[in-house]
């Protein structure tokens, strides 16, 4: 696509760029997040542990997390356009060997080198950093929607348990290979690009040739004061400075915080005697409302990155409590606001979190920077679901393990107000 043609879209490239991430998140999460629908059939099939069995998403979640670096080099230096169809490639092969597994091994090579891989390199790290750089004074609005691709996947968990009912979970894991391969790669290699720049565009539509004349309200002056004055960070500067790990620190905290309560839904409902359909219209439910979430992602821009951030603690406190409340009655509407809750904290958190993140480390490196930050959530989401497995294996009950995110969830409330991004939005709309 050259300048021209740009010059005649009808609306800013950049919602293409939203539009695409969101379909190619939505389907390589879909695949991700549809292991605690399959962990019920394997721990059927095989009978294995819980943990043992949880460990496999622990495995790919831990190589999920410590590719997020090298998915944040690769799309600094190659650009989404030739990644992320290899990524989808690798997400389809991953489904296969898992559809012909007959060993452990077999389950760790799938989910931990394959799927791992090609989500990270299809997910939350390439797609912020590449929305990031489209946009500016709109960055958290085009944020929320672009990822409501990686919430939105447990919607897909009621029609994946109908696949699984039908043709067998297999079966099931063929198909959505062939989905990953046929639908993800040539959607990116068509239509994604890395920077406006690239089309004789500026963040947020501006032109690079003649943009005096759209600068007619003041955000759009801030957002050119930003473009001067935001220093352009590198992996080895960002390290050096301790914003750096408390923004770590947030992402752990709300990894292993999911992780224990989000791999292990499934089977805590089909323990209290709730069945596997339920379990998965739950899920998906969260999804929706996940989505619903990432949709709220303006309220960065408008309340600021903080506050939307202890909004999204309260919320995940209330759902964890939610879930206390389920364990110890024969009811199914603490299911709901669990639903309702999670989805709707697990929605407006990447919006706060990755804008918050750009506004203190944006630049030409951002990519490798929430890279290396995101091995915290691989890391925390895998330990978690481990140890969801491994309470419920030595208690008989998951009700330590939720009782264990409360702490989490707060915890990351507190790292992220001290590290306190709203100081350099401040400094932005200052011009200094």
């Amino acid at each position: 696509m050259n300048k021209d043609f740009t010059l005649k879209f009808p609306f800013f490239y950049g919602w293409v760029i939203v539009a695409i991430s969101l379909i190619a998140m939505l389907i390589a999460y879909g695949i991700w997040w549809s292991f605690p629908v399959f962990y019920v059939h394997i721990l059927n099939e095989f009978g294995w542990s819980r943990a043992s069995t949880a460990s496999i998403f622990t495995l790919g979640s831990v190589v999920y997390g410590f590719g997020s670096l090298l998915a944040g080099i690769l799309v600094d230096r190659f650009g989404p356009r030739r990644l992320l169809p290899i990524a989808g490639l690798l997400i389809a092969l991953g489904c296969w060997i898992n559809s012909l597994a007959v060993e452990k091994w077999h389950f760790y090579a799938a989910y931990g080198i394959f799927m791992g891989l090609g989500v990270i390199c299809t997910g939350f790290v390439p797609m912020t950093a590449t929305i990031s750089n489209w946009f500016t004074r709109k960055r958290g609005t085009a944020l929320g929607i672009g990822l409501v691709g990686n919430v939105s996947p447990p919607l897909l968990a009621f029609p994946i348990q109908y696949l699984i009912a039908s043709l067998g979970w297999r079966t099931s894991f063929m198909v959505l290979g062939a989905t990953a391969l046929f639908l993800i790669a040539p959607l990116t290699a068509i239509f994604m690009r890395s920077r406006p720049q690239d089309m004789g565009l500026r963040p947020d539509g501006l032109l690079a040739e003649n943009e005096s004349f759209l600068y007619n309200d003041k955000s759009a002056l801030i957002a050119e004061k930003k473009t001067e004055i935001e220093k352009d960070w590198s992996l080895k500067e960002s390290m050096q400075n301790f914003r750096f790990w408390l923004i770590f620190g947030v992402i752990y905290t709300l990894g292993m915080g999911a992780g224990i309560i989000m791999h292990h839904l499934v089977a805590l409902a089909v323990d209290l005697g709730h069945s596997e359909s339920l379990a998965a219209f739950v899920f998906s439910l969260a999804g929706i409302m996940a989505a619903m979430g990432r949709l709220g992602g303006f309220l960065a821009d408008r309340l600021g990155r903080e506050v939307t951030l202890t909004i999204v603690t309260w919320l995940f406190v209330l759902s964890a409590t939610s879930l206390l409340i389920l364990i110890n009655t024969p009811q199914v509407w603490p299911l709901y606001i669990f639903a309702i809750t999670f989805g709707l904290g697990g929605g407006l958190s990447s919006p706060a979190i990755g804008a918050g993140s750009a506004d203190i480390f944006g630049g030409k490196s951002f990519g490798a920077i929430l890279g290396f930050i995101n091995i915290g959530y691989g890391i925390g989401q895998g330990m978690g679901a481990w140890a969801g497995g491994a309470i419920f294996d030595r208690t008989g009950s998951y009700q330590w393990a939720v009782i264990t995110a409360f702490p989490l969830f707060i915890l990351m409330s507190i790292f992220f107000w001290v590290a306190a991004p709203r100081k350099f939005r401040r400094e932005l709309a200052k011009g200094n």
